[in-house]
């Protein structure tokens, strides 16, 4: 059993703008914040703050993602994460080969009891919960001449005698190099065999170019919830140009993301271009629970998309990932629900 001791305690109050555009909580904000409370964990584990993380040559250290998996339970969505919402997190961290980081996360917007963190030892047993929860992994780096290979380091204070370690390789990393290897990523609990297929008029790529200013981290490198926010970008582009019946831009605007896995496998220069490959499937109603009782919006449908990225200038796979998002509609969007009902009588 866990001791409860071992995890942080964080809150985030989720607030506008940037948090909560369209008053529902932003995902790739969302993610750049469970990365900063994984880091400040880690620096806790080390005793040094986040700044101080440096290599044996003094070299500071920053926490490359290798992979992330997020969920949201049955009682909680983007928009019931939205705004005003004070989001509870409690957050713990094991070291591998001291190298590498997995932290454990579990998500409310009420207090989480400490009986609860007791049963969580592994990402098998948050897969088993029924409420909300994120993984990450992490690997120690140092900034480089160069975004295309990255050296993995140990950090000062890692053989220190309380760091929590563990001891089998980290799930994150075993699925990471399968995926790169095989292509195939396991799919997301729930997701019935009838998903029907949303065939594309076209399967040329989406292509998204770079931007420094806002895609770089503190290291120079794409920052992981960027890779998220080009996903995004190229779900609505697939969507709203790529379909024979493109979705409106203001049904695109209510898919809320429910579970994602991705996988982190390569970097790029600030100059390149990121080729984005989507697959989508639909789930029709009767295919899923529905939402809380007394909720302002009706999910009709889900959508399910796998999403590759490939740097532009050779061809190398940087990311994958699956997500399942549904549509969570508000019941004074008449002409989106009109839409949604015209779409369905296609399918049949």
């Amino acid at each position: 059993m866990a001791d409860a001791a071992d995890w942080n305690d964080f809150q985030l109050l989720v607030q506008m703008p940037h948090m909560a555009p369209g008053e529902k909580l932003s995902e790739v904000e969302f993610l750049k914040v469970l990365a900063a409370f994984q880091w400040e964990a880690i620096a806790r584990a080390l005793h040094r703050r986040p700044p101080e993380l440096v290599n044996t040559q003094n070299e500071r250290l920053y926490g490359s993602v290798i992979d992330v998996e997020v969920h949201l339970g049955e009682r909680h969505s983007m928009e019931i994460l939205g705004e005003d919402v004070n989001v509870r997190v409690r957050n713990r961290v094991r070291f591998f080969a001291k190298k590498f980081v997995e932290g454990l996360f579990l998500i409310d917007d009420q207090d989480i009891p400490e009986s609860a963190l007791a049963q969580i030892e592994t990402r098998k047993d948050l897969r088993a919960l029924r409420g909300s929860w994120a993984c990450m992994t992490n690997a120690f780096i140092a900034r480089g001449g160069s975004n295309a290979k990255l050296k993995v380091f140990k950090p000062v204070g890692a053989d220190d005698r309380d760091v929590p370690e563990i001891g089998e390789t980290p799930l994150g990393i075993v699925e990471q190099g399968r995926v790169q290897r095989s292509g195939e990523i396991d799919p997301l609990p729930g997701d019935p065999a009838a998903a029907l297929h949303l065939p594309a008029k076209s399967d040329a790529p989406v292509f998204y170019q770079i931007v420094p200013e806002s895609d770089l981290n503190g290291a120079g490198l794409v920052y992981f919830a960027r890779y998220e926010a080009m996903m995004n970008y190229g779900e609505r582009l697939f969507l709203s140009q790529r379909l024979a019946r493109p979705f409106s831009a203001e049904l695109i605007s209510y898919l809320s993301t429910e579970h994602r896995k991705a996988y982190f496998f390569a970097n790029a220069l600030p100059n390149d271009v990121v080729e984005i490959r989507v697959e989508a499937r639909v789930l029709p109603p009767g295919t899923f629970a529905d939402p809380p009782a007394g909720q302002a919006y009706r999910t009709p449908i889900k959508l399910l998309f796998r999403i590759d990225l490939y740097r532009g200038s050779d061809n190398v796979l940087m990311a994958s990932s699956l997500v399942r998002k549904a549509l969570n509609v508000p019941g004074s969007a008449k002409g989106v629900l009109a839409e949604v009902e015209r779409f369905l009588r296609t399918l049949a």
